[in-house]
């Protein structure tokens, strides 16, 4: 019988450890291996083909798109579910379109989490019922999909080319001539709609939307 190799990637062990206890349930004479980022992650797909991969898209040091694309380059018809805490409204859709077949909230409870596995292992994709309608109606619309960057003020907007240049607050108020605390809440409102907590979290928004920050 051929073994049957499942790929957990995410930078806390106890993740790992979760993960894989869940899986054995459903193949339990699995041989596992571990990713803690991005370059590890391609090194194991290099030379393994998984019959799931569980990946993390908040792992240190990695571009999470780049990741997912250059997983399908090797192994196209990779079976990946996404675990992340990351928010599924914003960040399922492009994935799913990029080829995964399931996206989950760390914060799921293990019979979700059950059901997501279960699902992708039979090749199915796994997602919200919201998310699977918000696809279909991409599908019947011209834009493809709203930008949440859309919905920010023209000053939020300068913000977040600011703070995606480097910049600190003390920098972007003194270039804005505002006072420090109206930076801090154009900050505030921006990762409030973006539905992010870091300015990690908003690159990678950025790159997810195609984004063109130029330096300023």
């Amino acid at each position: 019988m051929e073994t049957k190799r499942v790929l957990i990637a995410d930078d806390h062990t106890i993740v790992r450890s979760g993960i894989k206890l869940i899986i054995r349930d459903f193949l339990p004479s699995a041989v596992f291996d571990e990713a803690s980022n991005g370059d590890a992650v391609i090194a194991c797909v290099k030379k393994n083909d998984y019959e799931l991969i569980v990946l993390d898209i908040n792992m240190p040091d990695t571009d999470s798109i780049a990741l997912v694309t250059n997983v399908f380059a090797y192994r196209e018809l990779s079976k990946v579910l996404i675990y992340s805490m990351n928010s599924e409204e914003l960040y399922a859709k492009r994935f799913i379109k990029l080829g995964v077949l399931g996206y989950l909230n760390k914060e799921s409870r293990t019979e979700e989490i059950r059901n997501a596995i279960a699902c992708v292992l039979r090749g199915d994709v796994y997602i919200s019922r919201k998310v699977r309608k918000d696809l279909s109606d991409d599908s019947h619309s011209k834009k493809g999909g709203d930008n949440p960057f859309e919905k920010l003020s023209d000053r939020e907007m300068q913000t977040v080319k600011y703070l995606l240049n480097g910049y600190s607050l003390l920098e972007i108020r003194n270039i804005l001539n505002v006072h420090s605390s109206t930076v801090g809440t154009y900050k505030t409102r921006l990762f409030e709609k973006l539905k992010v907590k870091t300015v990690r979290e908003l690159e990678e928004l950025a790159r997810m939307y195609q984004m063109e920050i130029s330096k300023l």
